[in-house]
């Protein structure tokens, strides 16, 4: 079974949304919701009915211990961290999944986010016209995976295993820390691999929690960046990519 672990702070409508599309595209599941202090408490209705695993926090306690609560509170063998502003795409969990076979950490395609998981699709106005696009870019590239350092936490897949082993994410740093970076560069540092699933592609509205937030946003970014700095030297934003070439197809 796949855990789907869901953060949300506040954006009910968008939260919802974001539920909507996963309950309609996916298959064998188990969504988490954490709910990070939202005012009013995040209630959202599934077939009739109120997602059945949540996590109540009484105030925003930043992404990386939402993310860890989830975790903690799921069942499946296989994690699959999604913020609450992505919209999901046709058989985008059973991509992730597939790419798990040759990779221990694995991230989508999507419209916005830092790093060689951006990519421009044909212009679409709704979901209806998202899931076409999609569609087209999954089956042009299908199988295609690229060798990588991280990914970026938006959206990204691995096994139980693997985070009991590597630790829970970093939660030194209030609203987050780079957590996913560091995640996998620490496993990294094990042996295991990170790569890009370029068959699967979703959207992503992008910095919707830290619009809402009284927060300097770069001066957030100044600190994360030198937290990862810390762990992992200065140079991880120029480093995305790896030399190998093992399962590499572009």
């Amino acid at each position: 079974m796949i855990s789907i672990i869901i953060p949300a702070y506040n954006k009910h409508e968008m939260t919802q949304e974001c539920l909507d599309s996963v309950i309609r595209k996916t298959q064998d599941y188990e969504i988490v919701l954490v709910d990070n202090g939202s005012e009013p408490p995040l209630l959202p209705i599934v077939d009739g009915k109120y997602v059945v695993n949540r996590v109540r926090n009484e105030e925003n306690l930043g992404y990386p211990v939402s993310v860890n609560q989830g975790i903690r509170a799921s069942k499946g063998e296989v994690i699959i961290l999604l913020n609450n502003d992505v919209i999901v795409t046709q058989d985008w969990a059973d991509n992730l999944v597939y790419a798990l076979a040759y990779y221990d950490i694995v991230g989508p395609m999507t419209n916005y986010c830092a790093g060689m998981q951006k990519v421009t699709l044909p212009c679409y106005t709704d979901e209806k016209e998202l899931d076409e696009q999609s569609v087209k870019w999954s089956d042009a590239h299908k199988g295609e995976t690229k060798d990588v350092n991280w990914v970026i936490g938006f959206c990204m897949a691995f096994r139980r295993s693997l985070w009991d082993e590597i630790g829970p994410f970093d939660e030194s740093l209030w609203p987050c820390s780079g957590e996913e970076i560091i995640f996998c560069l620490d496993a990294r540092k094990k042996g295991y691999k990170v790569g890009i699933a370029r068959d699967c592609y979703v959207h992503h509205f992008g910095s919707q929690t830290f619009n809402i937030m009284n927060v300097d946003y770069l001066d957030v970014c100044k600190k994360v960046d030198s937290n990862i700095a810390s762990k992992h030297g200065d140079n991880f934003w120029m480093n995305q990519e790896t030399k190998e070439t093992g399962n590499d197809k572009n």
